[in-house]
């Protein structure tokens, strides 16, 4: 008899249970558990906006799964935009940056660059250096690169003889090239030319009215340079060689200058 009045109880809190819950009623999900010895009877654990899923251990999700992610590192993230152009745009989170350097995306460009010497007061013999060895600082920065595009001599003693021109992009220190004496060419220095050696002929300018000084220019050119003296620097180093006796550079002022873009 106990057990039929059992039965019947049972039976009714189902049907008072099923008519508690209307059709239109949403039940919040909820995750279950099995059995324990601390609850025979399982559970269920509601999940929502509001209360996480606890997961441990290892967690495999199966399907699509939807992530938003609005915070990295407890940092809140910006709206998504697009970043780039080229191979296409693609959507990045918004970030606030700021970038400090300037990057000169067309280069530099040197300006002309000179260097002077005085050379001695006798005839210089063929095959002697005009005024020595030359040090233009044309790089931008120690250790610099670029390109030579223009060269330009003067003499300001008004002559017009030839000269051969040979420019190291590192210090020739077994090199001859000192004023009025020999010039003695070294192959461990040739090894860092730019170009192969070359003559100029310095010329009176078109209208000599209030200019009795000779020019020669090398332009258009395309010269390599990157300086590799041991401490680096700034200079590549000409050296001008006499082809014939120049009696009209004596104690007369000489001037080499270089121009191009610098990296």
């Amino acid at each position: 008899m106990k057990k039929l009045y059992l039965a019947i109880a049972l039976l009714l809190g189902l049907q008072v249970s099923a008519f508690a819950q209307t059709p239109d009623q949403v039940v919040a999900p909820c995750v279950t558990y099995p059995p324990t010895d601390r609850n025979p009877l399982g559970g269920c654990q509601p999940v929502s906006s509001t209360v996480p899923l606890p997961v441990t251990g290892a967690f495999t999700p199966g399907g699509t799964q939807d992530i938003n992610v609005k915070n990295w590192d407890g940092s809140a993230l910006g709206a998504p935009s697009n970043y780039g152009t080229s191979p296409g745009a693609v959507t990045v989170p918004g970030v606030n940056a700021f970038v400090t350097n300037t990057l000169n995306s067309g280069g530099f460009d040197s300006g002309v660059i000179s260097a002077t010497a005085t050379p001695a007061n006798s005839s210089h013999a063929a095959g002697t250096s005009i005024g020595g060895l030359f040090l233009v600082a044309i790089a931008r920065t120690a250790g610099g690169s670029g390109i030579i595009t223009n060269l330009n001599w003067k003499s300001t003693g008004a002559s017009t003889g030839q000269l051969v021109l040979r420019i190291w992009q590192k210090n020739p220190v077994n090199t001859t090239c000192t004023d009025n004496v020999a010039f003695v060419g070294s192959d461990t220095d040739d090894a860092f030319l730019i170009t192969s050696p070359f003559s100029i002929t310095p010329a009176a300018p078109a209208s000599t009215t209030g200019d009795a000084n000779t020019y020669a220019s090398v332009a258009g050119v395309t010269w390599d340079y990157k300086n590799v003296d041991t401490s680096p620097g700034q200079n590549v180093y000409v050296c001008p060689v006499t082809v014939s006796t120049d009696t009209a550079d004596e104690n007369k002022l000489v001037r080499v200058q270089l121009s191009g873009p610098q990296n």
